[in-house]
């Protein structure tokens, strides 16, 4: 697996937009509330690659409070409820932890590039925006995450999937 900090500035149009919403959220605040997000007003299109973790204390005890709908698609499974930390691949979920210590400290914005081989044997790619949220206005105690996948990736996940499940159904109507 390979990670690279992006710089914000460095996102596309729409991660850029993300941004500054939570921006215009925020106002004067460190950070916004979860209660201030309304997810639709985050480009439609990427609802479905957006997640939003409760960090909790310790932070090894977070979990997906949402899980959008193609997330389960690219992942197999559908997490909401799960400890992030336990993705797949496990360095995914290494990376995952050390990002959410890092914006847990920090308290800002964070961008990202990750990619990595994935079981179809294919480049899995995306970029995606760490925004923090927080209840009492000091600590972190939601992480929005908006993931901006290449449409070309997303369509190779779908198909890989969709192969795997029709050899899956094959063997157990055979068995």
């Amino acid at each position: 697996m390979r990670s690279t900090v992006l710089q914000l500035e460095n996102l596309s149009p729409d991660l850029k937009a993300v941004h500054e919403y939570w921006i215009a959220l925020k106002g004067d605040r460190m950070m916004p509330t979860w209660k201030d997000v309304d997810l639709c007003d985050l480009p439609l299109h990427l609802i479905p690659t957006t997640l939003v973790i409760d960090i909790g204390t310790p932070i090894a005890e977070s979990v997906y409070r949402f899980w959008g709908s193609k997330m389960t698609t690219i992942h197999g499974r559908d997490m909401t409820a799960d400890c992030p930390y336990n993705i797949e691949p496990k360095d995914m979920g290494q990376q995952l932890y050390e990002d959410h210590c890092a914006i847990a400290e920090k308290k800002s914005a964070t961008a990202g590039h990750y990619s990595f081989f994935a079981s179809g044997g294919y480049v899995h790619s995306h970029s995606l925006i760490r925004l923090p949220l927080s209840d009492d206005g000091d600590t972190v105690t939601q992480i929005l995450i908006v993931i901006d996948y290449l449409p070309k990736a997303l369509s190779l996940i779908h198909d890989d999937r969709e192969q795997f499940n029709a050899i899956a159904r094959q063997s157990y109507d055979r068995g």
